[in-house]
């Protein structure tokens, strides 16, 4: 009998101001507190984790410890934890500190000033965890052991209050199988698919899931539970399932929706030269334009190819093309590759932000789905999460629907083959080929086709056996993306293939060798949309924003004077507390001290200082702007103070 699981809701009350971030920041803060894609607090999963871990290994050993949170090298951890998000946006505390002269003095030394931002106390983060029932005792006395989360707990910071509570089952529907299931995936953490087998202190992820990571988490699922005969659908190749790709926001209607990665001829123009002392990348920024390579005329304007990571969308066959590009970030974090290593080394980690959502694609004879689909029953109704990518992050199905067989599109012209994931394809001496050709083609396909033209590239295959805990051997691939310019018999073939989900290459059933047929280039006379930005994309560059702050300092030369002039000046504490009300939007962050009205903020009266307030407060810079205007102003007026005391 296949093992009960349940979902719990974690709530956590902090009781005290906390510190839940690492390492160094900008901004003239030392060290910041950890953010989400919406630029509020919160608290990793793997912080929670660990402190959960310790509990559990002050309480009932190690042994004990590994049953919920498993064990280096060997069983994963039962208890699969999403981050504490809050939604919320508090306003951030500033604390600050210095080092003593000597034991016997108190007077600070210099050039030791610490900044440390905290989150408030009061604030209120929310996730979720997944857990055995038969666990569900251990779970909760371990979190009434925890009192304190983040840095500083032995001295009062993080105090903390948890709570569970229940979360509802869902009885959604599933429908009656067909032979293609699409799924609207959301991920409930930052996910990371790694992109190399031989990641650096940087592990790069790709923008995507590829179809054979989602299919090895549908199978581990399946495993899990016992159901290895329906497991075996999925890896023998019965039953495929397509990469996974993003979306910019949940569509209307799930089977109208279309997404593809852009292709290879869909261009836009390189930024025109600049004069002056900064670079192209740094000027204003202007809109994109996306053209065809291939209609272009003689006197076209010199063009760049799209980026691996861009993807084109539109919610029906009536709507225009969107593109845009999913949200990743690098995340910092210390971890030890070799157990007897006593210091932890600093590596990086690019992640897919939290709340992305993607959409996949299951094919099969309708029996083989239907199996599939009984036995997944409480991942397709969203009550339980697959674990996704490196360290097996959450992911969530939120929306499944059936189709039936697509129509053949019309091959009477010429049009155009559009891979949308990567094709591996063998020659006659079994090496992968990194391009094809007419005669590749008709080999692949076993018809006449008539190639006119291709814009296509190669890529590099990786994958990881979890198994045997080892990479797989890399293979060359043709690039998703690529275009082919075809027509003759073999053109109706391709489009008969593509309806009946009948692809090309090999390893088909991890999501390879997938294309469209295309009348025309998807996304050249569509709009172009927005990326997809962890804040509001600014009006101009942080390096712009960073070359006219310098230019201010550099015009108000006596605020970073060490000596007393006629007048006071602000001091680099009462600059770090405007940028501190700044970036909590105090309404009267400016204007408080362009017209102070106690003893202490006089020193905003200084001519030079003055003249800074007012830049902030210049209609030109959008609200939302001033703070990052503030915080790179305090960086150059920093460094100028450190340079000089280095000097004395």
């Amino acid at each position: 009998m296949a093992e009960q699981w349940i979902r719990k809701r974690l709530q956590a009350e902090l009781l005290s101001d906390a510190h839940l971030g690492s390492g160094s920041g900008g901004g003239g803060i030392d060290a910041l507190v950890a953010r989400d894609r919406h630029h509020r607090p919160v608290i990793w999963a793997s912080h929670i984790e660990g402190v959960l871990r310790d509990a559990a290994r002050r309480l009932h050993g190690e042994s004990e410890a590994a049953l919920l949170f498993g064990r280096a090298g060997g069983e994963r951890q039962r208890a699969i934890f999403t981050s504490l998000y809050t939604t919320d946006d508090p306003a951030s505390h500033i604390w600050r500190s210095t080092a003593r002269t000597a034991f016997d003095n108190s007077a600070p030394k210099d050039d030791t000033l610490r900044v440390i931002e905290y989150v408030p106390r009061g604030t209120k983060l929310f996730g979720e965890v997944e857990l055995p029932v038969g666990q569900v005792g251990a779970f909760v006395r371990l979190v009434q052991e925890v009192d304190a989360l983040g840095s500083g707990r032995s001295t009062g910071a993080g105090r903390v209050r948890l709570s569970l509570s229940d979360v509802p089952d869902s009885t959604m529907d599933i429908g009656e199988p067909t032979g293609r299931l699409l799924l609207l995936l959301n991920s409930r953490d930052p996910v990371c698919i790694t992109a190399t087998a031989t990641p650096d202190n940087l592990v790069p992820s790709l923008a995507y899931l590829p179809g054979r990571t989602l299919l090895g988490a549908l199978a581990a699922w399946l495993i899990g539970e016992g159901q290895g005969d329906e497991a075996r659908l999925l890896t023998g190749g019965k039953v495929s399932v397509s990469d996974a790709l993003p979306l910019p926001r949940e569509p209307a209607r799930l089977n109208a929706a279309e997404v593809l990665p852009a292709p290879l001829t869909l261009q836009s123009e390189k930024a025109p030269g600049s004069a002056g002392e900064l670079p192209w990348w740094a000027q204003p920024i202007v809109p994109t334009r996306r053209l065809d390579a291939w209609t272009q005329g003689d006197d076209k304007p010199k063009l760049k190819r799209p980026d691996d990571d861009l993807f084109l969308f539109r919610e029906s066959a009536n709507d225009e093309w969107t593109t845009y590009r999913p949200a990743r970030r690098v995340r910092l974090r210390n971890g030890r590759p070799d157990p007897s290593q006593i210091d932890p080394s600093l590596f990086a980690i690019e992640q897919i932000v939290e709340g992305t959502l993607f959409l996949a694609e299951l094919s099969g004879e309708a029996g083989d789905l239907k199996r599939i689909a009984e036995q997944l029953l409480p991942v397709l109704r969203g009550s339980r999460w697959l674990r996704v990518g490196r360290a097996g992050a959450p992911v969530e199905v939120t929306q499944i629907e059936w189709l039936e067989a697509a129509t053949p599109v019309n091959t009477a012209n010429s049009v155009l083959l559009t891979l949308t994931s990567d094709l591996m394809v063998r020659d006659e001496h079994l090496r992968w080929r990194t391009a094809l050709d007419a005669d590749s083609l008709e080999e692949l396909l076993g018809a006449a086709i008539i190639l006119e033209q291709s814009r296509q590239d190669s890529v590099m295959v990786h994958g990881f056996n979890g198994t045997s805990r080892l990479w797989r051997m890399p293979a060359a691939a043709i690039r998703r993306g690529s275009v082919f310019k075809i027509s003759g018999v073999g053109a109706a073939k391709l489009a008969q293939r593509a309806a009946s989900q009948h692809w090309l290459g090999e390893r088909t059933h991890e999501g390879f060798g997938r294309f469209r047929i295309d009348a025309v280039l998807p996304g050249v006379a569509g709009r172009v949309g927005e990326p997809v930005t962890l804040t509001s994309p600014p009006d101009i560059s942080e390096e712009t924003i960073a070359a006219k702050t310098g230019k201010w300092l550099q015009d108000h030369k006596t605020l970073a004077s060490l000596g007393r002039g006629s007048a006071p000046k602000p001091s680099l504490s009462q600059w770090l507390d405007l940028v501190g009300d700044l970036e909590g939007c105090c309404p009267t962050a400016i204007s408080s001290r362009l017209e102070p009205t106690t003893a202490g903020g006089n020193s905003w009266r200084q001519e030079d200082a003055r003249a800074i307030l007012k830049k902030l407060n210049d209609g030109a810079i959008l609200p939302q702007q001033r703070s990052l205007y503030a915080r790179y102003f305090v960086r150059w007026l920093r460094a100028d103070l450190r340079s000089k005391l280095k000097e004395t």
